[in-house]
């Protein structure tokens, strides 16, 4: 195991006897967060190559194919994600006129502020101003890196949980 509690060891013999979204999600995640980028990458193709859909998967690997230098590969994996988060913005933007009928200010007020930054960051993209994947920031500390896994382990934990109880 490692200090995460996520053994990449473990995690290949659960996707042996069933190959399910989340479990290859992780352990690509525990590869890309342990710095083994090309490990990353080819679970993130395996799993998108099953699940063409899931947004997370082709986020990991566009993150894994930037942080090995392959940035126009990186770039034609992100696109995909980009005009899906476009359709995102629609949907904060309609719950900011859902909450203002509702009568809660904050909550309209912070659903329109998302709508806002997401369109101008996608403005600037589209129009050229910010590459789609920027130039690789240094690498973390070892600790901040476990923390970060650790937290996206427990929130995709949690969704998992909430999905669960809500069937």
């Amino acid at each position: 195991m490692t200090e995460q509690g996520v053994s990449p060891e473990l995690l290949k013999e659960r996707l042996e006897r069933e190959p399910c979204a989340g479990a290859m999600h992780l352990l690509a995640e525990t590869y890309y967060q342990q710095g083994q980028y090309p490990q990353a990458a080819t679970v993130s193709r395996q799993a998108l190559s099953r699940y063409p859909e899931n947004l997370e998967l082709r986020l990991l690997l566009g993150q894994s194919l930037a942080s090995l230098g392959e940035y126009d590969e990186a770039e034609e994996i992100l696109k995909p994600l980009v005009e899906e988060i476009a359709h995102l913005g629609e949907a904060f933007n309609t719950l900011d006129h859902l909450y203002q009928g509702q009568g809660r200010a904050a909550a309209a007020q912070q659903a329109g502020e998302l709508y806002r930054l997401l369109l101008a960051g996608l403005a600037a993209l589209f129009k050229g101003e910010e590459p789609l994947v920027p130039p690789p920031a240094p690498p973390p500390a070892e600790d901040d890196r476990r923390r970060r896994h650790l937290a996206r382990t427990l929130a995709a934990l949690e969704k998992w949980r909430q999905a669960l109880q809500s069937n």
